[in-house]
């Protein structure tokens, strides 16, 4: 009996390759800002307009708000990227210095950043991803282009240019990562002054925003019936209407304001 043996292909399946351009909320994360939106929702209504039918009518805000909280948790993301993608070229260029070869100068730097941010660190999980890809017979510097065209981040495209023409014209690899590791270094460190100033500013931002609040609190419990006639009529919720998208309009101004990018 002749047997037909057709060699199946066998397909590299890599690990999920992250896009840190775009984020998708967790179902913990949904739930936690769906419930925090909604106290937001009811103490906006309780203090602006008296009434649980505005809490209702606030709810498609919370919605709407889910892009902007992606939006905030994808900066954070990258932030991290972004520094933690500075630790791993500071330490290959220091095991490059010790004499490792470039593909064992970043497998060293993995266990150095596995004991710098554990093991579910961002820059962790991409190097694995990178390890698998060099199993794979794959270039390491396909690797990081692969890594810059996702994370979207300048610094990491930059280091996957030069590394790339560094090692088609066989130049001093040693030195170009080492003179690129200390490039992204200063500008890592100057964005890390404007974040401590900005830190500051934050903070005031912060109180701020809970300060009309806190205001309203105060006199409605000191004075009874001082706000009696902006609820329940069309004037008063005109009033109060505009007073409460002013604020939303001043919280979100003052968050492009402090949104500094370098």
């Amino acid at each position: 009996m002749n047997r037909n043996k057709n060699a199946k292909a066998v397909r590299v399946r890599h690990p999920p390759e992250t896009d840190y351009r775009t984020y998708i909320l967790s179902g913990q994360e949904l739930a936690v800002h769906i419930l925090l939106g909604a106290l937001s929702a009811a103490v906006a209504a309780w203090f602006f307009y008296d009434s649980i039918v505005a809490w209702f009518l606030l709810m498609p805000f919370v919605f709407l708000s889910l892009k902007d909280k992606g939006r905030v948790l994808c900066q954070k993301r990258i932030r991290e990227l972004e520094v933690e993608f500075r630790e791993v070229i500071l330490g290959v260029s220091a095991n490059l210095q010790a004499g490792y070869s470039v593909e064992n100068a970043f497998r060293e730097t993995y266990r150095d950043i596995v004991l710098l941010y554990g093991q579910d660190c961002v820059m962790a999980a991409e190097l694995r991803l990178m390890f698998r890809r060099l199993e794979n017979n794959e270039q390491l510097e396909h690797a990081l282009t692969n890594l810059a065209d996702r994370s979207g981040v300048q610094d990491i495209r930059d280091f996957a240019d030069i590394f790339q023409i560094a090692k088609r014209g066989g130049g001093d690899m040693r030195g170009i990562i080492a003179n690129t590791a200390d490039i992204i270094g200063d500008k890592q460190e100057v964005r890390r002054e404007i974040e401590t100033v900005v830190s500051e500013k934050k903070l005031e931002q912060q109180i701020m925003r809970y300060i009309p609040f806190f205001i309203i609190f105060y006199i409605s419990v000191t004075t009874k019936g001082y706000f009696e006639s902006l609820y329940h009529n069309i004037m008063g919720w005109v009033i109060m209407t505009v007073s409460l998208g002013v604020h939303a309009a001043a919280c979100r101004i003052s968050d492009r304001i402090l949104n500094i990018r370098i």
